[in-house]
C-alpha cells in the first residue's frame, strides 16, 4: 500500500497494466503533471495519503502526458482507469474514449459535490454528462512589482483597462528601461479582455457554427494592445522569459495564471514585495476570465468496480481537507468553496494570488473555456490574428476579416489538423 510508480514523459511505463484481487481494488491514474514541479509533487503526496488511510482502493500514480497518450493507450487495450486530460475533450469524445460520471455521482455526498464553483463544476460538461472532472482549475492573473509601482506613484493595481494602460505610461516615464508589462499572445489571456468588453465566444444564435470576432469588442481589445505595444509599453512574453525579466527587476506587470504565480514568486526571491490583481474591467463595466486546467476522467473498457473505485478517489479528492492540502501546496486554488474554507487566513495573507484566484472562480463572468475540438482550431489562429494586429504585421481590420472567415471555416466542420 501507498507504493507509487513514477514514469518520466514518454516512458514506456506509461502503460503499466493494473492488478486487482478481492480484497483491493487496484486502479492506475495517468497524472500529466511534472514529477518535479509542485502540483506533481503534490499529487503524488496526496495518492500516498489516499492509499495509506484507504484499504479496499490502492491507486497507481503513473507520470505522463495522458492527454497525448491515453488515446493510443486504449487503442491498443491498455488504457489507464483514470486520467487526467486537457480542457479539450473533443478528440476524447468523438473517440467514444470516456464513461459519464453521471451514473457514479450519486456516490458522492452532495455536500462535495456543491462545493465545487459552479464553473469548475460545469467545465467538461457536455450536454448535461459531466466526463471531465477538473482537478486543478487556472485562471489568468496579472502579479507585480509593488516596488516598481510605488517609484512611479503609482498606489494600487489598476481596475480598468484604462487604468492599467495609464499606469503602463506612468512606469516607462519614470524609468525608460523598465518593461512595464509582459505579455502572453494565447488565447487563455486573449480572450478574457475580449469578453470584459462585451465579445462573445460565438456569434449570438449560430449554434456555436460561427465566431464573433468582427466587433466592436474585439476591434478595441486589438487596438488597445496595439497601442501600448506601438508605444513600446508592451512586450510578448511566456514563461521562462517572463519570470527572469520579473525576477531580474526589469518587469514591472507580468501576464500569467494563479498555477504560474508561485513560479513569480520564486524568481522574485523576496528581493521586492508582489502583487496580484485580476484583469481590470472592459466597457462592460466587469473582468471576464476563463477556467482551464486539467481534469479526471474514465477511460472505456474497465470493470464497474474499477469504476467504483476510481468514485471513491474522486469523493476523496473533493473532502475539504484535500482540497485545502492541494490549494496550499499545488500552487493551484482549491476546486471547492469548503476547501478554500479551510487555509488558514495567514497562508492567504502570503499567497495573495490564490486568494484573487479564488475571487475569480466565484465571478458570475467567469467562464469554462470551449472544449470542442473544432475552438481548439479557432483559438490558434486568434493568437496568430492577435500577434499579428498587435506587433503591426497588419491592421487590425485586416487580422480580424482573416480571423473571422478561418474560425468561421473550422466551426463549419473543416479543419487545418
Amino acid at each position: 500500500m501507498g507504493l507509487i510508480t513514477l514514469a518520466g514523459c514518454g516512458t514506456t511505463s506509461a502503460s503499466a497494466p493494473t492488478k486487482s484481487s478481492s480484497a483491493v481494488q487496484d486502479i492506475t491514474l495517468w497524472e500529466s503533471h511534472s514529477s518535479g514541479g509542485p502540483a506533481g509533487q503534490t499529487m503524488t503526496a496526496l495518492v500516498n495519503q489516499f492509499n495509506a488511510s484507504h484499504h479496499s482502493v490502492h491507486v497507481q500514480l503513473v507520470v505522463t502526458k495522458a492527454s497525448h497518450k491515453a488515446l493510443g493507450a486504449l487503442a491498443a487495450g491498455d488504457a489507464p482507469v483514470l486520467a487526467e486530460i486537457s480542457h479539450y475533450d473533443g478528440n476524447f469524445l468523438t473517440a467514444h474514449a470516456l464513461v459519464s460520471w453521471n451514473s457514479l455521482l450519486s456516490t458522492l455526498p452532495s455536500s462535495e459535490t456543491s462545493a465545487v464553483f459552479p464553473v469548475v463544476w460545469h467545465n467538461g460538461e457536455v450536454n448535461g454528462q459531466h466526463y471531465r472532472i477538473e482537478a486543478d482549475a487556472k485562471v489568468s492573473q496579472i502579479t507585480y512589482n509593488k516596488t516598481l509601482f510605488a517609484q512611479a506613484g503609482i498606489t494600487k493595481p489598476p481596475t480598468t483597462w484604462t487604468q492599467l494602460a495609464q499606469d503602463a505610461a506612468l512606469i516607462k516615464a519614470k524609468d525608460p528601461g523598465i518593461i512595464p508589462i509582459a505579455w502572453k499572445d494565447s488565447s487563455a489571456h486573449i480572450l478574457p479582455p475580449f469578453l470584459s468588453n462585451g465579445g462573445n465566444i460565438f456569434e449570438p444564435g449560430s449554434h456555436d457554427k460561427r465566431a464573433d470576432f468582427q466587433t466592436t469588442a474585439a476591434t478595441a481589445t486589438f487596438n488597445f494592445f496595439r497601442s501600448l505595444y506601438q508605444k513600446n509599453e508592451l512586450i510578448f512574453a511566456h514563461g521562462t522569459e517572463i519570470r527572469a525579466d520579473f525576477g531580474s527587476g526589469k518587469l514591472a506587470m507580468a501576464d500569467g495564471t494563479s498555477a504560474g504565480y508561485q513560479k513569480i514568486l520564486d524568481a522574485a526571491g523576496g528581493k521586492f514585495p508582489v502583487g496580484v490583481f485580476a484583469y481590470p474591467s472592459g466597457s462592460t463595466g466587469h473582468s471576464a476570465n476563463l477556467v482551464q486546467g486539467l481534469g479526471f476522467v474514465l477511460m472505456t473498457g474497465h470493470t464497474h468496480a474499477q469504476d467504483l473505485a476510481a468514485a471513491q478517489f474522486l469523493d476523496w479528492w473533493l473532502k475539504p481537507s484535500t482540497q485545502a492540502y492541494w490549494g496550499e501546496h499545488s500552487g493551484y486554488p482549491p476546486v471547492t468553496t469548503t476547501g478554500e474554507a479551510q487555509i488558514p487566513s495567514s497562508f492567504l495573507a502570503s499567497h495573495p494570488g490564490l486568494t484573487v484566484a479564488n475571487q475569480i472562480l466565484t465571478s458570475p463572468y467567469t467562464i469554462s473555456r470551449p472544449i470542442p475540438t473544432a475552438y481548439k482550431e479557432v483559438q490558434a489562429v486568434l493568437d496568430t490574428a492577435f500577434f499579428n494586429a498587435v506587433t503591426g504585421r497588419q491592421s487590425v481590420a485586416q487580422a480580424l476579416a482573416t480571423l473571422q472567415k478561418q474560425a468561421d471555416s473550422y466551426l463549419s466542420g473543416q479543419s487545418a489538423l
